[in-house]
């Protein structure tokens, strides 16, 4: 685990609250990833970005196998809603805290996404939308 997910782990108070910045029940600190909110990994080089974009005030906590991974699912299919969950996680960046009215909006978001696509299929035939990513505390 990187230093910088072990920082924010700690200053966002994770496991009291128990969730990550899109809602997502975090059960073990190790499931965690760092997710690059306003400059992608892929182009933090050549913007002389640090320590390829691990800064605190570039990145949210996600959990790998579940919200992390469906944000980038919805950022293939609908970059909108992408942009919408990660103008929130900014927010909630800048705020120091992981903010219910944020987790609400994103959760909305979500929901919107999911109703639209609910039925959509990847190229092996799977939804898109896995169950387990409609399973977030926040309602």
């Amino acid at each position: 685990m990187k230093t910088i997910t072990k920082l924010m782990y700690d200053e966002f108070n994770i496991k009291k609250i128990g969730v990550d910045f899109m809602g997502y029940q975090v059960k073990r600190k190790e499931s965690l990833s760092f997710h690059h909110l306003i400059i992608a990994k892929r182009d933090c080089r050549a913007l002389h970005i640090p320590a390829e974009g691990y800064v605190r005030w570039n990145g949210s906590l996600l959990v790998q196998n579940t919200s992390h991974d469906y944000l980038h699912l919805i950022e293939n299919v609908d970059e909108e809603i992408f942009y919408n969950i990660t103008s929130e996680m900014i927010d909630e960046n800048l705020k120091g805290k992981i903010d219910l009215e944020n987790l609400r909006r994103i959760n909305d978001l979500l929901l919107f996404f999911e109703k639209e696509h609910c039925s959509d299929r990847g190229k092996k035939g799977n939804l898109l939308v896995k169950e387990e990513y409609t399973r977030r505390l926040i309602k």
